[in-house]
């Protein structure tokens, strides 16, 4: 009998065992990815491009989206969401809510909504206006100044884009400045510096691009200008930025240095006693799609006189 019960026990057993096998776990090992969107804060579903980066076991998985709605299987870890282009049509993308980096857990899930909004609801609008002049960083009224070496002539503007609060716009922006010596020598001569710290912003923002010119034309470092007495000079700089919707920024431009400080755009590296400099400047922004351009330029700010004295 009890050989029986043994036999009995020993076949549930091996059953057991195969049942084992043959039937896999309960346990889940991977999670679910839910990619979504909305416009001006309705769902909407269509073709758009976004990539999901996440863990692997040599390399980062990506995994290229080209629409929404849609879902993922995804291994446990950090995922990250990116927008890549597409979407609505006349429309601009936002944001990624609730945040563009989540966790998977095994056997859950999580959601990333791609937002937009249209031209026509949140108009993109960005604007430009001069705020002063400065030296050495400190604002200073327009008219007559006397300076010492290692002084830096600087301008500040207040710039804003309007729209979806939160959305990243490419705004291009051109800064003239007019440069007129007025002797007493005959002529005298700028060096190009084009330094990438001499254009800032505050708060800070992705500068994409920085050329400086002259009369519209690319200077490049450690080109030297002449200035002929009484003829004025047109410098500028052409910068593009990646700002944020609805931040009001302070861009600062360092124009002349007197000579060689850093983080300027050209040095005056021959001036000498008693030179005079007379300079007015002005400012231009450009956005694709901006609601009203008539807020793109300043107008010639009111000129500032600048006398060297290299002894103070």
């Amino acid at each position: 009998m009890k050989k029986k019960i043994f036999s009995i026990w020993s076949v549930l057993l091996v059953l057991v065992v195969s049942l084992a096998v043959l039937v896999p776990g309960c346990t889940p090992t991977t999670g679910t990815i839910e990619v979504k969107a909305t416009l001006d804060g309705s769902p909407w579903t269509g073709a758009v491009d976004y990539t999901l980066t996440g863990p692997g076991a040599t390399a980062p998985t990506v995994i290229n989206g080209t629409s929404v709605d849609d879902t993922f299987t995804a291994d446990p870890g950090s995922w990250n969401c990116t927008y890549v282009s597409g979407g609505p049509a006349a429309a601009y993308f936002v944001n990624i809510t609730p945040s563009d980096t989540q966790s998977v857990t095994a056997g859950g899930s999580i959601n990333f909504t791609l937002n937009f909004a249209t031209y026509a609801a949140q108009p993109l609008n960005a604007s430009v206006v001069f705020d002063t002049w400065t030296i050495n960083g400190a604002p200073v009224a327009p008219g007559p100044h006397t300076i010492g070496a290692n002084t830096i002539i600087d301008i500040k503007y207040t710039e804003h884009v309007s729209g979806a609060t939160g959305a990243h716009v490419n705004v291009k922006q051109t800064n003239w400045l007019s440069f007129h010596y007025t002797g007493p020598g005959e002529w005298t001569r700028l060096h190009v510096v084009n330094a990438w710290g001499a254009v800032q912003m505050d708060p800070d923002a992705d500068k994409l691009s920085q050329q400086a010119t002259k009369d519209g034309l690319p200077v490049s470092k450690c080109d030297y200008i002449e200035v002929i007495e009484c003829t004025p000079v047109l410098l500028d700089v052409e910068t593009e930025w990646k700002l944020v919707v609805c931040n009001n920024y302070t861009k600062s431009i360092n124009w002349i240095g007197f000579p060689s400080p850093p983080d300027i755009l050209f040095d005056a590296d021959i001036a000498s006693l008693g030179d005079s400099f007379n300079l007015t400047a002005m400012a231009c922004v450009e956005l694709d799609h901006d609601a009203d351009p008539g807020d793109d330029c300043t107008g010639w700010c009111p000129v500032l006189t600048i006398t060297y004295q290299p002894g103070l």
